[in-house]
């Protein structure tokens, strides 16, 4: 008796240590039932439009709650919808494939219907070992083409929905953002991969509002944002986002790991740690602007690797472009979606391969504070901006570069380097 005890004790704390960064509170809760979406006359042929066969077992798991599954094969479909209590269990050789007939696509107030619509749910499970294709090339190039005006299919949307979990599943190139999850909470991605080539347009690998959050052991090559948080529903009394963990990711192509634009509602308590960014254009990058700004606080970067990075810390409160000089800007008034930074900390990060070591632009009338640099190694060609910041400090950290000045600062409260 006493052995089974140590063994169960044993068995709690690798439980406890493998989920200590974990943000979500609680998992979907998914009943027993089970459908395969061929008992509903889906054909995995590639050709066959299989829609209304999907939509209907999800409509069975809406009914009963339960898992759908999808079998090896090619399935062309979509739009869907999933409903509460449903788990979409895609198994190994498995394509779910969005239809590119564009000029039937079905559309409602200038928009493309997402492929997978999530909205107003509670326990949701998305996993397994198939892909999610969205067939983008078509779309990208009509859209460059200015040939559509309507906003392009997003790959699986998400809105207003508790528990949700997101695991192992490939998703492949959509037409506009891959995963999108806005105002939900107890998020849970795991282990997927992303892909999307660097020239795809606005193909945001995830791009989320929520509150305890962990996205953890994904791969994301993309043509946008790698991961783009984003939060523009004011809230004075909660932030819209809060508790987020970001652990143990890749970078590769896109545009980095980004906050903002739009950070009205608000954002409390992100770390992002044990991560590695490859090519990125920027890597940790936080952007807002006057008018849809708003409180950004307590913020960590711990233990990242950044290579061939163009801008590989970026942080400003100008977007899309910051002025031409920062003495020429003058301090605008002082309203609800002014860009506030707090609290923000690197730690025991590399920079290689880099064109600008460190970009930090605030506004005059409300400079970027606190921000603490730790054992932070950068290599770059050109040196340190820093712009409109208060208690900007560096700890056993240097700064490598090939030509210029080291730091050019203003209005800047520069400490140790």
């Amino acid at each position: 008796m006493r052995y089974r005890f140590i063994l169960i004790q044993l068995a709690l704390l690798s439980l406890f240590a493998n989920n200590a960064g974990a943000q979500y509170k609680e998992l979907p809760v998914i009943p027993a039932h089970h459908f395969s979406i061929t008992d509903f006359g889906a054909v995995a042929d590639g050709k066959t439009n299989n829609t209304a066969a999907i939509q209907q077992s999800l409509y069975k798991a809406k009914t009963e709650g339960g898992k759908v599954t999808v079998p090896a094969g090619i399935f062309l479909c979509g739009p869907l919808n999933m409903y509460s209590k449903t788990w979409l269990e895609l198994q190994k050789g498995s394509v779910l494939r969005l239809r590119n007939d564009i000029d039937s696509f079905p559309s409602e107030k200038e928009r493309y219907l997402n492929f997978i619509n999530i909205s107003n749910a509670t326990d949701i499970k998305i996993s397994g070992e198939g892909t999610i294709d969205g067939q983008g090339s078509i779309w990208w190039k009509k859209y460059t083409a200015k040939e559509i005006s309507f906003r392009r299919p997003q790959m699986v949307f998400i809105e207003k929905t508790r528990r949700i979990e997101i695991g192992g599943i490939t998703f492949l190139n959509p037409p506009n953002t891959h995963l999108s999850l806005k105002s939900s909470a107890d998020v849970y991605i795991h282990g997927i991969t992303i892909s999307a080539p660097a020239d795809s347009r606005n193909t945001d690998g995830i791009n989320i509002s929520a509150q305890n959050c962990t996205i953890e052991n994904c791969t994301i090559n993309t043509g946008d944002d790698n991961i783009a948080i984003n939060f523009g529903n004011k809230n004075t009394l909660v932030p819209e986002c809060s508790d987020i963990f970001i652990n143990r990711c890749f970078f590769g192509l896109g545009h980095g790991l980004s906050i903002g634009s739009f950070t009205s509602g608000g954002l409390r308590n992100l770390r992002v740690s044990n991560c590695k960014f490859d090519g990125t254009t920027s890597a940790i990058r936080i952007k807002t602007a006057r008018g849809r700004g708003g409180l950004v606080e307590n913020v960590s970067y711990t233990d990242i690797d950044i290579k061939n990075s163009k801008w590989p810390i970026f942080i400003s409160a100008y977007y899309p472009k910051e002025p031409a000089s920062p003495e020429a800007e003058q301090p605008a008034p002082i309203d609800d979606k002014t860009p506030i930074y707090k609290n923000i900390t690197l730690k025991n990060i590399t920079v290689t391969g880099a064109q600008d070591a460190i970009k930090i632009w605030g506004v005059p009338e409300s400079p970027i504070q606190g921000i603490q640099f730790i054992n932070v190694h950068i290599a770059a060609k050109n040196g340190v901006q820093i712009y409109n910041a208060k208690e900007v400090t560096f700890t056993g950290s240097d700064i490598k570069i090939e030509k210029g000045d080291k730091i050019r600062s203003y209005q800047a409260d520069i400490k140790g380097l």
